[in-house]
């Protein structure tokens, strides 16, 4: 960036490469592991003994729930998760990692963790990355 511009486009920009090349190493990983994106991000948000609604989990993926359910059927059919009703009320669907959706989830999250561009850092880089990242989200 050239010497006129102020330090917030620089940051802006630099957010916006890094973004980019994230989301290069994220579609590389998604692929390794034959993953959408909205599966990915499905397991994601998912954690191991939770058992959200499928409203729930909508809600921490950003998307309506009538859009989960194809997703959520995907990984059935996958055995990466499981669905059903309830116990303490048959008209909520609640959605499960199984123990090879918990397996899958764990090499996703490895996957991501090991972006080139972070990884990279020293350590001590990272941390204090980490501690502006925490600053500002």
């Amino acid at each position: 960036m050239g010497g006129d511009s102020q330090p917030e486009e620089e940051i802006i920009s630099r957010l916006m490469d890094l973004f980019t090349r994230l989301l290069d190493h994220q579609r590389t990983c998604l692929e390794t592991l034959e993953l959408t994106y909205s599966q990915a991000k499905l397991l994601w948000r998912l954690e191991a003994n939770d058992t959200p609604s499928l409203k729930e989990l909508a809600k921490r993926c950003g998307v309506d729930p009538s859009n989960l359910a194809g997703v959520v059927d995907q990984l059935t059919e996958r055995n990466l998760v499981r669905s059903g009703p309830a116990t303490h009320d048959k008209r909520i669907r609640i959605v499960r990692l199984t123990a090879e959706g918990i397996r899958l989830r764990r090499r996703l999250v490895a996957c991501i963790s090991q972006d080139p561009a972070i990884h990279a850092l020293a350590p001590k880089r990272r941390d204090q990355f980490l501690e502006i990242l925490r600053e500002v989200s």
